[in-house]
């Protein structure tokens, strides 16, 4: 699993190490959430492709948590990023959603720009997203990673909330150098918390992950479930997705 490509089959890329001490990974960009989002970037000239598929009572393109509820729907996200500079990933996103119960299916596609401010090195690390106004950040000690992120999200629609905020905080832990066990909070239109509003009420979910690192950060997976912990949340949600860094 931690061998070395003798054989060339992969294409060359500047070796790094992660928050946690793991030297020789072929990138700094690590997924150890399903929903949180990592502030870490691909090494430079590194190219990260990922596919995440998720279900649940809804779907919902460019939430975590889907709004509508009633109808039974399977959501597929494939990203693409290319490391500029160790600090600097232009991405697209293509969401893929499938209505089972109408048999329809929406797409839409999103360009952004990902520009991390701390060190790569550092153990604290922040970003800012485009596309979106998102804060990204997390530290890093030892086997412990805890990461959070903070969306501020204005939809260009009718009768919708004037601005959509969302929260998301995960902690992860090593237990094997390949392998990390966590859990991820997601906390979504927080400012209905109070009072419901257009998106019918805030949403809140928690539950646990499981991330692998394989090959030297080639390819990392994770699988995570998330529960609902108000009424105004699916009751359960799975997520699983897959990154590769060529």
């Amino acid at each position: 699993m931690w061998a070395s490509d003798p054989e060339g089959i992969f294409p060359a890329a500047s070796v790094t190490h992660v928050r946690g001490g793991l030297d020789g990974r072929v990138t700094a960009e690590e997924q150890p959430f399903a929903f949180v989002v990592d502030p870490s970037t691909p090494c430079k000239g590194v190219v990260a492709v990922g596919y995440t598929i998720g279900m649940s009572s809804g779907i919902s393109a460019d939430r975590p948590i889907p709004v509508v509820l009633q109808n039974q729907g399977v959501a597929n996200n494939f990203s693409l990023g290319y490391g500029v500079t160790s600090w600097f990933e232009p991405t697209l996103n293509v969401n893929v959603n499938s209505n089972l119960s109408s048999n329809a299916t929406t797409a839409d596609a999103i360009l952004g720009l990902k520009f991390q401010l701390t060190n790569p090195d550092s153990p604290w690390r922040a970003s800012v997203r485009g596309a979106w106004v998102r804060g990204l950040g997390s530290f890093g000690a030892g086997p412990l990673l805890v990461e959070a992120n903070l969306y501020v999200e204005h939809v260009f629609e009718t009768g919708r909330d004037a601005l959509d905020y969302i929260g998301m905080l995960g902690a992860s832990y090593r237990v094997l150098p390949f392998m990390r066990v966590g859990a991820e909070y997601v906390g979504q239109d927080l400012e209905e918390v109070f009072e419901p509003g257009a998106e019918g009420g805030a949403r809140m979910g928690m539950g646990p992950d499981v991330a692998l690192d394989l090959d030297r950060g080639r390819f990392q997976i994770v699988v995570a479930a998330l529960f609902g912990l108000n009424s105004a949340s699916p009751t359960a949600m799975l997520r699983a997705g897959v990154l590769g860094s060529f």
